[in-house]
């Protein structure tokens, strides 16, 4: 069986009401223990967060989502509750994490959805075209060029995000995190912050205490080359891909048009009135985007 409740990792997690119909889990893949909900009956749906956040950032489409798939929600390498390890954290590392995760779970005609950096893994998953996805939802991807995105969030996001990455001083800010740089940080992502949940920024500042935590975060950013590096693959991506873009999203136009042209069976969604962090923001338009999908899927198969 490979599949576990792992009280250790979950001890100190008190279920919320969004996930109750919910069952949290632990996988151990590539000797990396990580932990996931699943939840609702269907083709599977696989979910992946953003940088410096967890499954809970999907806690506004899980509900929905789950009447119609099997969702899988998944807390990334060093996020949430899943295993914090000591090798660099480059986009190599996630991608090869969740191609384990769905092979070792044997998922087959998978959905990815991903926001930010989980739209650029889901894209990277693809790329690899060595397991059955049959499509994704990239919303917002973290494919920038010359920034890691949270550079551009706010003259504080700035601040940090350039700094984090040089000697001696970017260890001081990845040790110097508080909840309240944190929740500023967060709203640098949002036209309308009130849409950011007080208990999803406790949640997640709760983790950033981890032990090993801030290395962690910070080996992202040294590696963030990696990033950019592994948008290149993305042309080899021959499943329906639907790109979704906020107007007020970190990336620049012709980084959008750049990943657009690359992946030659996309189309383009904008969200308007939104910032980066739409599931959270704009979630009843990521919720029709999605499920009108899997309407016409329905209807294709039908004719």
């Amino acid at each position: 069986m490979f599949t576990v409740t792992n009280t250790r990792l979950n001890h100190s997690y008190t279920m919320p009401k969004w996930a109750a119909n919910g069952e949290l889990q632990t996988i151990k893949v590539n000797n990396i223990n990580l932990r996931y909900l699943v939840a609702g009956q269907g083709e599977p749906l696989v979910l992946l967060h953003t940088l410096r956040s967890q499954l809970d950032y999907f806690q506004k489409l899980i509900p929905t989502l789950a009447q119609h798939f099997r969702i899988y929600a998944i807390d990334l390498p060093a996020h949430g509750y899943s295993d914090i390890t000591p090798q660099a954290h480059d986009k190599a590392l996630f991608v090869n994490t969740v191609t384990g995760f769905i092979h070792t779970l044997n998922l087959s005609h998978v959905t990815l959805v991903g926001e930010s950096i989980g739209a650029s893994i889901a894209l990277g998953v693809a790329a690899e075209k060595t397991l059955n996805i049959k499509r994704v939802f990239a919303l917002n991807p973290a494919d920038y060029e010359h920034s890691n995105g949270l550079d551009r969030s706010s003259i504080l996001g700035k601040v940090l995000f350039t700094g984090i990455r040089l000697p001696v001083v970017g260890f001081v800010i990845s040790n110097a995190e508080v909840r309240k740089i944190l929740q500023w940080v967060f709203e640098g992502g949002f036209m309308d912050k009130r849409h950011l949940p007080a208990k999803f920024v406790n949640e997640i500042s709760k983790q950033g205490s981890r032990k090993g935590y801030a290395k962690a975060f910070r080996s992202i950013f040294l590696n963030w080359n990696s990033w950019v590096e592994g948008a290149k693959r993305y042309s080899s991506i021959h499943i329906p891909v639907t790109l979704i873009y906020s107007d007020n999203d970190w990336s620049l136009p012709v980084e959008r048009t750049t990943i657009q042209k690359a992946i030659k069976t996309t189309e383009l969604i904008i969200i308007e009135n939104c910032g980066h962090f739409s599931a959270l923001e704009k979630p009843a338009d990521i919720l029709d985007i999605v499920l009108a999908n899997v309407i016409n899927d329905s209807m294709t198969l039908e004719c």
